[in-house]
C-alpha cells in the first residue's frame, strides 16, 4: 500500500509505529491481535495508519471509514469490508433486508469470518476502521463477533477513533484491546523537535526552537493544526520575534459562528479574556469587558465550549477551550476595539512584564514614555541575566524608534541578548538585517559575539578588533567594556591565557559599578590565571565574587561562577569539590536558558563523574550538553560536548554510540582552538579503547602541532598527555616518546597537579620497561600510585595497576603481577570498561590466573542517546523523568526503549534495571554510581 503523493509529510510516531509492526509480526506468527488507536482529532490517527501501511507491501488491507451522515446505517462498514475483500455481498444484502435486527450482526459476523479465513491462507490480513467512532452499531457487533473467534489466523483488527466523542465501540472491542488479545495507543501531541521537522519538510526552514515551542502550546501539538498554520503562514512571518499566531482559517470561522450565537454581554468577557490571554481572573476579564454579572455571561460562553473553569480555582479564574479558541477570537476583533482593550489592560494586570506587553500591542507610535520604560525594563533584564526578556524589549522598542539611529542601536542590542540568550538561530536572523547597518562599535561587538559562538574565529577577531578600535570615537565606557569581555570570551576559544587575563582586566577596569559585564569578566579572568599556572590566583578570583554576591543571589551571575570555579577545582584535582559544585550549576543554567553556561557546567560534570567513576551519571550530563548544543545552534562548544559524551561509551566497548560521538566532533581549519583540541580527544577515545595507537596518534595530531602551547599544555585543562605518550611508547617511537614526557613531567611537577603527573608517571614506566630499565619502571609506577590514593580517582587507578601488571608479568613476576592484575580487574569490572578488562584478563591468564566467568548483556550496539535512556532507566527513573533529564519529549524516550529491549533482548524495566545491577560487569558495590538514581 502506498501513500498518495499529495499526503502531507510524516514526522515522529516512532514508539507508535514500532507498536504496530510489533502486533503485525504478532500476527505474522498466527496470533490474531486488535489494537485501538485513540486521540483527538487531527493528531494524526489516520496519518500513523497509512504510514505503518506504505511500509508493508505482503499485506491484504480491508479498510473501511465512519462517517457521520452513516451511522445509523446498518452495515454500512461491514459492507465497506465485504466490497474490499472482493466478496458477493448479496448474502450481506438479504440480511440487511430482513427484519431480525438482533440476530443480524451474527450473521454478518459469519460472512466476515469465512471470508478472512480464506484471505489469510494467502496472505496476513489487516482490518483498518477509521473513525471508529462513527461507525454503525451493526458493523461494530458482527465485528466483535469475528475477532472473538479468530484463533490462528493472520488478521490484524486496527480501530481509530476520536478520543473526544462519546464512547461508541461495544465494550467487548475497548476490552480484547488490551492485555492479552491485544493493545490500545493513545497518540500524544507532537513535541517540538517533531515540528521542527515538520517545518523543514513543509518548506519553513530553520523554524527556531523558541517558536516550535510556541507553536506547540498554540496547537497543543495538534499535527493538522501545525501542518495548516505552517502552510497557511508566509514562511518570513516565523522569522518575527515571538510572532502573534492566528487559528487556522476553517478552525476560526467555527469559532466566530458560536461566539456570534453569544449575548453580548458574553460576548464582551470572552472578548476580553482573548485580550488578556492564558489563564486569566474572572474579576479582570469582566472588568475589562465591563460586564456586570459576570458569572451568568461566563455561564453561557462555558455552555458554548468558548471559556472553561480553572479547575482548582472554583469561579476565580477562567481560560480557553483551546489556545487555538482564543486565537480565533482575538483575530475577529476590529483594531479599534482590540487597541482600546489593550490600553484599559495595561492598568488591570499587576506584572510589569504583562502591563508593557499590553502597552506594546495599544501603542500608536511615536511614543516616547513607552520607548523608555522598554529599555528601562531591557536594562533590568540584562542584570539579572534574563537575556530573553531583554531582547522582547528592545526588539519592540526598535519597531516604535521614530530614527534610523535609535532603531538600528536597540535592533543590535536586541541581537545581542539573543545570542546571551543562547537563541543563536534567531539572532542570526536579524542579524542578516544588521549588517546592512553603518559600521560602529556596537554593530561590531554584536555581530562579532555572535561569530564568537558560531565558532567562526577569524570573523570575530576581525568585527571584535573593528569594534575595539572605533570606541574611542564613542564616549561610552560600559561599550568599552563589553567589547573588551567579548575579547576576552574570543581569546577562551583561542586558548590563549594571557589574552583572557589582559581583555578580562581591561573589561573590569572600564565596567561601572553593578554592570553584568563585571561577572562575567571576573570569571573570564579566573579562567586565564588559571591557563597561565596561577590557579588559586585564578579560585581566589572567584571568592572575591562570591563574596560581593548577596547571600539569597540566583540566577545566570552565579551559575557562570560556579561553572569556571567548578573547572578550576578538576584542573586542581579537587574533583569531588567540583563535581558537587557543578552539580547545582549545570541543571540551574539550563533552567534559566543560559545555554553556553549549561553545555560547559555539563561537560566538566560529566569529566568529573568519568573520573570519580560515577559512569552513567557522566554519560547522562554530556548527553544533555549535547541535546542543549543541538537545540541552540552554538558551534564552538560542539566537539566539546561531543568529547564528554564519547568517553564512557568508548571506555566500556560501546563501539555504536562511541563512533557516533566521534564522527560529530570533526574539526575544521580555520576552527578555534579550543574546538581543535576537544575534537582530537575526542575522536582519540575509541582507537584509544581499541589499542589502535596509531589512530590516536593521528587524532592528536592537529593538538601537537598547534604553536601557541601555554593553553594547550597547561597540566589539568585537557587531558591528552598521557594519551599521546601512552600511543609514542605503544608504536615503539621511545625516542619521540622521551623528548614529549620530559618537559610535560616538570610542568606537571612544577604546578603540583596529581592527576597528570600519575597518568604521565604511567607513560614513563611503559617507556623505561620497553627499553629494559625494569627498577625505573617500577620506581614511575609507584610514583604514579602514590599521586593517585588520595584523588580516589578508579579508572586512572586501574589503568596504573594494569599497566605496572603487564610489564611485571612480561619480566617473569607472575605473583606480584597477578596482585596488580587483580586490583585492576577489580575497578575495571565496577566500571564496566569492557575493553580494558578484556586485556586485563588476557594478562590474567597469562599469568596462570583464569579469569572469572562474566555475563554476556553486552549494551555495546546501543546508540548514544539509547545508552543515556537505558542508564537512566536502569537506576530507576519513569520516562518523563529521562525527558526531562535528557531534554527530550517522552515519546522519544519510549521510542529508544523499544529499541533498547529488542537489541539487548530484555522484555522490561525491571529485567533491564536488573541486567546493569546483577551482572558481573554491572554496577557493584565498588561503583560510585551504585545505587544513584
Amino acid at each position: 500500500m502506498t501513500v498518495p503523493d499529495n499526503a502531507a509529510p510524516f514526522v515522529g510516531r516512532h514508539t507508535e509505529i514500532a507498536v504496530l509492526r510489533a502486533e503485525l509480526a504478532t500476527v505474522r506468527a498466527g496470533q490474531p491481535r486488535l489494537v485501538l488507536v485513540d486521540g483527538p482529532a487531527g493528531i494524526g490517527k489516520s496519518a500513523v495508519l497509512d504510514h505503518f501501511l506504505s511500509e508493508e507491501s505482503d499485506l491484504t488491507v480491508l479498510r473501511a471509514t465512519g462517517e457521520q451522515w452513516e451511522a445509523f446505517v446498518a452495515f454500512g462498514v461491514a459492507d465497506q469490508l465485504m466490497r474490499r475483500a472482493g466478496v458477493s455481498n448479496s448474502r450481506l444484502l438479504a440480511i440487511r433486508n430482513r427484519s431480525l435486527p438482533a440476530e443480524e450482526p451474527v450473521g454478518v459476523g459469519v460472512r466476515i469470518l469465512e471470508s478472512l479465513e480464506d484471505l489469510e491462507q494467502k496472505a496476513p490480513v489487516v482490518i483498518v476502521i477509521d473513525d471508529a467512532h462513527w461507525a454503525d452499531v451493526d458493523s461494530l457487533r458482527a465485528l466483535l463477533f469475528v475477532v472473538r473467534r479468530l484463533v490462528g489466523e493472520r488478521v490484524l483488527t486496527v480501530l481509530a477513533q476520536r478520543s473526544e466523542e462519546a464512547p461508541r465501540l461495544p465494550e467487548g472491542l475497548s476490552r480484547m484491546a488490551t492485555g492479552r488479545t491485544g493493545t490500545t495507543i493513545r497518540l500524544p501531541a507532537l513535541p517540538p523537535e517533531e515540528i521542527k521537522s515538520l517545518a523543514t519538510a513543509l518548506g519553513v526552514q530553520r523554524l527556531p526552537t523558541r517558536v516550535a515551542r510556541q507553536l506547540h502550546a498554540h496547537t497543543e501539538g495538534n499535527p493538522l493544526y501545525i501542518t495548516t498554520l505552517l502552510s497557511e503562514m508566509p514562511e518570513e512571518r516565523w522569522r518575527t520575534w515571538e510572532p502573534v499566531l492566528p487559528a487556522p482559517g476553517a478552525f476560526a470561522m467555527r469559532v466566530v459562528a458560536r461566539l456570534d450565537a453569544c449575548s453580548p454581554a458574553a460576548r464582551r468577557l470572552v472578548e476580553g479574556a482573548a485580550v488578556l490571554g492564558g489563564v486569566t481572573s474572572l474579576n479582570t476579564a469582566a472588568a475589562l469587558a465591563e460586564v456586570a454579572h459576570p458569572v451568568d455571561a461566563l455561564d453561557e460562553a462555558v455552555d458554548l465550549n468558548l471559556l472553561q473553569l480553572r479547575d482548582d480555582t472554583g469561579v476565580r479564574d477562567v481560560t480557553f477551550s483551546h489556545p487555538l479558541v482564543q486565537a480565533a477570537v482575538y483575530e475577529q476583533l476590529g483594531p479599534a476595539r482590540r487597541v482600546r482593550l489593550h490600553s484599559v489592560a495595561a492598568g488591570l494586570v499587576d506584572d510589569e512584564a504583562s502591563a508593557l506587553r499590553h502597552r506594546v500591542m495599544a501603542v500608536t507610535p511615536p511614543d516616547p514614555e513607552l520607548e523608555s520604560d522598554l529599555d528601562a525594563f531591557a536594562r533590568r533584564q540584562a542584570a539579572v541575566g534574563a537575556w530573553a526578556g531583554a531582547a522582547w524589549a528592545l526588539v519592540e522598542g526598535s519597531r516604535l524608534s521614530p530614527d534610523r539611529a535609535s532603531r538600528e542601536q536597540r535592533l543590535l542590542r536586541a541581537v545581542d541578548a539573543m545570542t546571551g540568550a543562547g537563541d543563536l538561530i534567531q539572532a542570526e536572523a536579524f542579524a542578516r538585517e544588521a549588517v546592512a547597518f553603518a559600521p560602529g562599535p556596537l554593530r561590531n561587538a554584536a555581530l562579532g559575539y555572535l561569530a564568537v559562538l558560531r565558532g567562526q574565529p577569524v570573523e570575530a577577531e576581525r568585527l571584535l578588533r573593528a569594534a575595539w578600535d572605533r570606541t574611542d570615537d564613542v564616549d561610552d565606557a560600559s561599550l568599552r567594556a563589553v567589547v573588551a569581555q567579548r575579547s576576552a570570551l574570543h581569546a577562551v576559544g583561542r586558548l590563549r591565557g594571557p589574552d583572557v587575563v589582559d581583555w578580562a582586566q581591561r573589561a573590569l577596569d572600564l565596567a561601572l559599578p553593578g554592570d553584568p559585564v563585571q561577572v562575567e569578566a571576573q570569571a573570564l579572568l579566573g579562567l586565564g590565571l588559571g591557563w597561565q599556572g596561577r590557579l588559586q590566583e585564578g579560585l581566589a578570583t572567584y571568592d572575591e565574587i562570591l563574596d560581593n554576591l548577596a547571600d539569597d543571589q540566583t540566577g545566570p551571575p552565579l551559575e557562570r561562577v560556579h561553572m569556571a570555579r567548578g573547572w578550576l577545582l578538576l584542573v586542581g584535582d579537587d574533583v569531588v569539590g567540583a563535581h558537587q559544585l557543578l552539580a547545582r550549576a549545570a541543571p540551574a543554567a539550563a533552567q534559566n536558558g543560559t545555554i553556553r553556561i549549561a553545555v560547559w557546567s555539563y561537560v566538566w560534570l560529566a569529566r568529573a563523574g568519568f573520573a570519580l567513576g560515577a559512569w552513567d551519571e557522566a554519560a547522562a550530563d554530556a548527553e544533555r550538553a549535547v541535546s542543549l548544543l543541538e537545540e541552540s545552534g552554538h558551534g564552538w562548544l560542539r566537539q566539546l560536548a561531543r568529547f564528554a559524551a564519547v568517553t564512557v561509551p568508548a571506555a566500556r566497548g560501546e563501539w555504536v554510540a562511541a563512533e557516533e560521538h566521534a564522527r560529530a566532533a570533526v574539526a575544521r581549519p580555520g576552527d578555534y582552538e579550543l574546538m581543535v583540541v576537544a575534537a582530537g580527544l575526542a575522536r582519540a577515545q575509541v582507537p584509544a579503547a581499541k589499542g589502535d595507537h596509531e589512530a590516536v596518534l593521528r587524532a592528536l595530531e592537529p593538538v601537537v602541532a598547534m604553536s601557541d602551547r601555554q593553553g594547550v599544555d597547561e597540566p589539568g585543562f585537557w587531558p591528552w598527555q598521557d594519551l599521546y605518550g601512552d600511543a609514542l611508547v605503544s608504536a615503539g617511537r621511545w625516542d619521540d616518546a622521551e623528548a614529549f614526557l620530559v618537559p610535560h613531567e616538570e610542568l606537571a611537577a612544577a604546578r603540583g597537579r596529581g592527576a597528570v603527573i600519575a597518568g604521565l608517571a604511567r607513560v614513563r614506566g611503559r617507556l623505561e620497561a620497553a627499553q629494559g630499565r625494569l627498577s625505573a619502571a617500577e620506581a614511575a609506577f609507584r610514583r604514579a600510585l602514590v599521586e593517585l590514593e588520595p584523588l580516589a580517582l578508579p579508572f586512572q587507578h586501574a589503568l596504573v595497576e594494569l599497566a605496572y601488571g603487564q610489564v611485571l608479568r612480561r619480566a617473569g613476576q607472575r605473583r606480584a603481577a597477578a596482585d596488580h592484575l587483580s586490583a585492576a580487574r577489580e575497578l575495571l569490572a565496577g566500571l564496566r570498561a569492557r575493553p580494558y578488562l578484556e586485556r586485563c584478563e588476557r594478562e590474567l591468564a597469562a599469568s596462570g590466573l583464569a579469569p572469572a566467568k562474566r555475563s554476556s548483556f553486552d549494551p555495546s550496539r546501543l546508540t548514544a542517546q539509547e545508552l543515556a535512556v537505558a542508564r537512566l532507566v536502569a537506576v530507576g527513573m519513569s520516562n518523563r523523568q529521562v525527558a526531562s533529564e535528557l531534554f527530550v519529549s517522552i515519546k522519544t524516550v519510549q521510542f529508544h526503549l523499544t529499541h533498547i529491549y529488542a537489541k539487548l533482548g530484555v522484555g522490561s524495566r525491571a529485567e533491564l534495571a536488573a541486567q546493569f545491577r546483577d551482572s558481573e560487569l554491572g554496577v557493584g558495590p565498588g561503583d560510585p554510581a551504585a545505587g544513584e538514581g
